[in-house]
């Protein structure tokens, strides 16, 4: 008997106690910023000339198990002992960190100044160690698959934070646009006060010709009396001194502007020389990424087992290898029939289940695919074009027939037609060698289907708020109508859902 293609095993053999690998000090090895048992001087050479909080790991010298992290600080290079007790670590005796990689995230957004007052600094620069082919592990896929996991989590936490700073730095750069344009205005506004107050002095000092001599017309004639040149001096100097207080707020508004441009400024280099800093270490990791995928597809890995990899991660992909492994669909012999008629497929499609297949050559050239779909037996051209195998352009990609199969066990035929919803599921060999077998299985998912609607339902009608009032009783009429009704709804469903056998999906050839 051949394995069931509806329930696999999910257990896999563990590996020997001798095999079992340090995971601490592999997710260590894969950090990109652990650069193993350098020196001092070497640590030195690598951060030299670098932005403070540039930092790296390496192992400590005088103590095995142990790490020091170099980092750059006021442009010197500080030296900070990684210490170890009972599998954590920190620094001095606080060993808060369950590994070394737990404690550097920590302080790539905590400043250290918690540990140190004098380094109030985040790590925010790694530098990252080149990559050797010769220090990588050659033979151990889950090591590998879990070093690309790595590699691509943090490639793409950088790009989201290069992204992140190219964008603070644009919105900085539209800010420090206003505020110069705010600048020009203050400037304008201060030329103009300083032209009103050289002018008041300057008829405070000599007025006009035409400027009031002091005398003032006869008393009694009833004119109106003109200012004394002492009320005018009066009224020119409370303008001359309400403008200058007015002067000595802008001013003061302008030194705030002033101070604040430069801020921001200081905040658009400090962004530029990170986002310039961060090109660098994208590059590196991005050419070590492209050499984890390089190797795992030596391992035989796909495009899709990768993006597996990283959706869902290597038991994921393991448990997927080994449900492919068991399905009946990789022995072509029970779905491969070349010398069966279109007549020869029906016989033995009929009364299957929906999604057993067989594959058959056609007379004139090409396959057929006959399977069963909704109590139709549907057949469909398979070309075998320079390009590949496949049902229509652009999908003729498939190098066998096997691969054409495998694809589409997990995947629907109705991303060709809709009618045909249901993936190649049973070889028909598979399924006349094992009916009770598969039969039981079917029953045993249709039940638990069923259960999870049930309990779906009771969960609805739980959240579901009780009715305003109670409906009508039907009377013997409307229930009598009712039940016409659903009679009609129900010949028309079973009309539209189950096509008859001689009709082909619209986009797939007919088969003879």
């Amino acid at each position: 008997m051949h394995p069931s293609p509806l329930h696999y095993s999910t257990m896999r053999p563990q590996a020997p106690a001798s095999m079992v690998r340090d995971c601490k000090k592999d997710e260590l090895r894969s950090a990109p910023w652990y650069w193993g048992s350098i020196t001092r001087e070497q640590a030195k050479s690598i951060l030299f000339g670098q932005p403070d909080g540039s930092f790296l790991v390496r192992d400590a010298q005088a103590k095995k198990g142990e790490y020091t992290l170099t980092l750059m600080k006021d442009g010197n290079e500080k030296l900070i002992k990684i210490c170890q007790m009972n599998d954590n670590y920190g620094f001095v005796e606080n060993f808060q960190f369950s590994s070394v990689v737990d404690m550097i995230n920590h302080y790539t957004t905590n400043s250290l100044k918690m540990y140190n007052k004098t380094l109030d600094i985040t790590l925010s620069y790694p530098m990252v160690c080149p990559f050797y082919d010769e220090a990588q592990p050659q033979g151990d896929l889950r090591v590998l698959s879990e070093q690309f996991i790595r590699c691509s989590q943090l490639l793409l936490q950088q790009e989201q934070a290069l992204d992140q700073k190219k964008t603070a730095f644009n919105a900085i750069r539209e800010e420090l646009a206003e505020r110069k344009l705010q600048q020009r205005v203050f400037g304008n506004a201060e030329n103009m006060f300083f032209r009103q107050i050289a002018l008041i002095e300057s008829y405070m000092i000599k007025p006009p010709v035409n400027a009031s001599s002091g005398s003032s017309p006869a008393a009694g004639t009833g004119g109106v009396g003109t200012c004394s040149r002492q009320d005018v001096q009066q009224h020119m100097h409370e303008n001359l001194m309400h403008m200058k207080e007015h002067l000595k707020v802008m001013h003061a508004k302008m030194e705030r502007l002033n101070q604040d441009i430069k801020a921001r400024k200081e905040e658009e280099q400090l962004l530029e020389r990170q986002i310039n800093a961060s090109k660098p270490e994208l590059q590196e990791l991005q050419l070590r990424k492209d050499k984890h995928i390089e190797r795992l597809k030596g391992f035989g890995l796909t495009e899709d087992d990768l993006n597996v990899l990283l959706e869902m991660g290597f038991d994921e992909l393991q448990q997927n290898y080994e449900k492919a492994s068991n399905q009946p669909h990789r022995n072509e012999s029970l779905w491969l029939i070349k010398d069966a008629k279109r007549h020869d497929a029906e016989e033995l499609l009929k009364g299957a289940p929906t999604g057993t297949f067989l594959i058959r050559a056609r007379d004139v050239g090409h396959y057929a695919l006959s399977i069963v779909c909704k109590a139709g037996i549907h057949h469909c051209i398979i070309y075998e074009t320079e390009s590949g195998l496949g049902f229509a352009a652009p999908y003729n990609i498939y190098p066998s027939l096997k691969k054409l199969v495998e694809h589409y066990a997990t995947n629907s035929l109705e991303e060709h037609n809709d009618t045909l919803t249901t993936v190649l599921r049973i070889p028909v060999l598979y399924w006349t060698q094992n009916k009770q077998h598969i039969l039981e299985q079917l029953q045993e998912e249709l039940e638990l289907e069923q259960e999870q609607e049930r309990l779906a339902q009771q969960q609805t009608t739980t959240l579901m708020p009780p009715p305003a009032s109670s409906a009508p009783i039907p009377t013997t009429r409307s229930r009598e109508h009712s039940g016409h009704d659903a009679a009609v709804d129900a010949s028309l469903s079973s009309e539209t859902e189950t096509p008859p056998a001689s009709i082909s999906p619209s986009n797939f050839s007919t088969s003879q």
